[in-house]
């Protein structure tokens, strides 16, 4: 129990809104065959006449997070749900977008009770629709999650073991907050699917403005040198020259507070936002791959 809800800790995320009803699950999937293969999940998607869209986020803040759209049918009569992951939008794990395994799920769930719930198998596929790992999903609400943080922070508030410095800085709804956006740390790569041939980086600091300086090199070639991160949001526009462009980000200073961090966007025909967060010298790295048509 103490791990599932470990999972649903690392994963406090803001709702993804869209006209129609929205909602959104958390938990883990589980792998059949594997043992300890409990994975956190996160799934965020809108029902709108029937029909389903959204996107899943696999190993949340995990090396091989990743982030799917999703599509299916939801049957409010029989109350029969159906989605499927499609088309990644972005991956830290170094396999390719061929290889990847998609979850499809069926079952009934009753999505309009007070605090639904999704369990029940699920069927993995690859892009050729061809079979891969099947497993479990054992997902609950938003609501369900709000509900325990905040059972854990008053407890945490109420604690006479605990000084006021310590009960600010574990603070589960706070430490959650935290963890809104995906953080791009030293040595990792993040492989993004883009079929456009332009795509722009906005680049700032979306904390402390502490003086972080960076570097952002193209397939090697520098764009931006000792460039200081600012509020004010900084736009770069290229044309991308292979089908494979490797973005460098490397931290020349950690600014007055330690890490050096700089929120990016990265907009081509798919828009991905993530954070770096790197100590001096260190580098992360974002891998453009041209997606098959």
């Amino acid at each position: 129990m103490f791990k599932f809800y470990f999972f649903l800790f690392l994963v406090f995320l803001n709702p993804f809104v869209l006209s129609g009803q929205a909602y959104e699950f958390y938990g883990v999937i589980k792998l059949n065959g594997k043992m300890e293969s409990a994975i956190p999940y996160r799934l965020i998607f809108n029902e709108k006449d029937g029909k389903i869209k959204g996107y899943s986020i696999t190993d949340m803040t995990g090396e091989h997070e990743t982030k799917n759209f999703v599509d299916g049918t939801y049957d409010t009569e029989k109350k029969y749900l159906s989605f499927k992951e499609k088309n990644i939008i972005y991956t830290k794990s170094p396999i390719s977008d061929d290889s990847f395994c998609f979850i499809s799920f069926e079952g009934k769930i009753k999505l309009d009770s007070k605090k639904p719930k999704i369990v029940g198998k699920f069927k993995g596929l690859f892009k050729n629709k061809t079979k891969c790992i099947d497993g479990t999903l054992e997902l609950v609400s938003s609501l369900t999650v709000q509900s325990y943080l905040a059972k854990a922070s008053k407890k945490i508030q109420k604690s006479k073991e605990l000084d006021e410095e310590t009960k600010k800085k574990y603070n589960p709804i706070q430490i959650f907050d935290s963890l809104q956006t995906n953080q791009l740390t030293t040595a990792q790569n993040l492989n993004i699917f883009n079929t456009s041939n332009k795509v722009s980086f906005e680049i700032w600091d979306n904390g402390v403005e502490d003086g972080d300086i960076i570097n952002l090199s193209h397939n090697g070639k520098l764009i931006l040198q000792n460039y200081m991160v600012t509020k004010a949001k900084k736009k770069v526009e290229l044309i991308l020259e292979s089908d494979q462009n490797v973005f460098t980000i490397q931290a020349v200073n950690e600014g007055t507070q330690s890490p050096n961090t700089a929120m990016i966007v990265l907009e081509g025909d798919k828009i991905v936002e993530f954070q770096s967060n790197l100590k001096l010298g260190q580098t992360a790295t974002v891998t453009i791959l041209k997606e098959k048509q």
